[in-house]
């Protein structure tokens, strides 16, 4: 993980493919334990939508964070993670 300029820089792809989405949420979670309002940019090796689809379905983060994900040229995937503004 890194810290950029307006969040935090996960790179998702060296760790056990069980622990991707606990790692991302523990941090989604501590960001809404401590009303940050900084961006999640997450690096990994496929598609990441359903991350997206979980975080909207899960009942402590619903409707708190926008999703947007892209593959780049180098094939790699990557989503941004925003938390709305009220």
């Amino acid at each position: 993980m890194s810290q950029s300029a307006n969040g935090m820089v996960m790179d998702i792809r060296g760790v056990t493919p069980a622990m991707r989405r606990p790692l991302v949420f523990a941090v989604v979670d501590r960001m809404i334990d401590i009303d940050c309002r900084d961006s999640i940019v997450v690096i990994c090796d496929h598609d990441p939508s359903g991350l997206g689809y979980q975080l909207d379905l899960r009942r402590e983060s619903r409707g708190m964070f926008e999703f947007d994900c892209d593959q780049r040229l180098d094939g790699a995937w990557v989503a941004l993670i925003r938390r709305r503004i009220p």
